[in-house]
């Protein structure tokens, strides 16, 4: 079974304020039917070293990496850097990248394109409009972002977008980097299309 590190959102204990990184389950059970191996990465791990840094990714051998959702940018300040840092491993190295949610905007960020604020796309559920010959997407998301792309980045397509023009999903034109606006994790009964492309990504 192939490894996939995972990265975490942070949360706060209300009574004895301690801080935990933390994923939704749902998001091992989506890759575990299609047979991947989540590892969570701690958020602290970006004060290591790079040497640490690239002996701890060795030794788990990732085949792929994917930055889930959760949080704005700021907000935890140790997980942008970690997300950054595992961003440049990442692509030096020419291994699949999923970003989910806030992993798409962090990757176009990365990538020089800011995302902006943006309106109806908190709570909702909306068709797609598939922008690609590429055809193997979800006809229809959800979507719990107060932020969105607007811009493609440099070097990377646009493969579905959302009736107000803003960017759903991207992918680079050359390797299996995408970004993906909506949570697969978060849908009651989970899509084929979104099991069959993450598959495809990390094959």
């Amino acid at each position: 079974m192939k490894k996939i590190i995972i990265t975490q959102r942070l949360s706060i204990n209300d009574k004895t304020k301690e801080k935990r990184d933390s994923i939704d389950i749902q998001l091992f059970d989506l890759l575990l039917k299609v047979h991947l191996y989540p590892v969570p990465i701690p958020n602290l791990f970006y004060k290591l070293k790079k040497k640490h840094f690239n002996n701890f990714v060795k030794e788990i051998n990732p085949s792929g990496l994917i930055l889930t959702g959760g949080e704005n940018f700021g907000v935890n300040k140790p997980r942008d850097k970690l997300e950054k840092k595992l961003i440049q491993h990442f692509i030096l190295k020419r291994k699949p990248i999923l970003g989910i949610c806030r992993g798409a905007q962090m990757i176009a960020k990365f990538f020089g394109v800011n995302p902006i604020k943006v309106k109806n796309h908190v709570g909702a559920n909306h068709k797609t409009i598939i922008a690609t010959k590429d055809k193997l997407f979800p006809k229809l998301i959800n979507s719990f972002h107060e932020y969105g792309i607007k811009r493609c980045p440099k070097n990377f397509i646009t493969t579905v977008l959302h009736k107000d023009n803003t960017i759903e999903a991207f992918k680079h034109k050359k390797f299996k980097w995408e970004g993906w606006m909506w949570h697969p994790e978060r849908e009651k009964i989970f899509s084929m299309e979104s099991l069959k492309r993450i598959k495809r990504i990390f094959s």
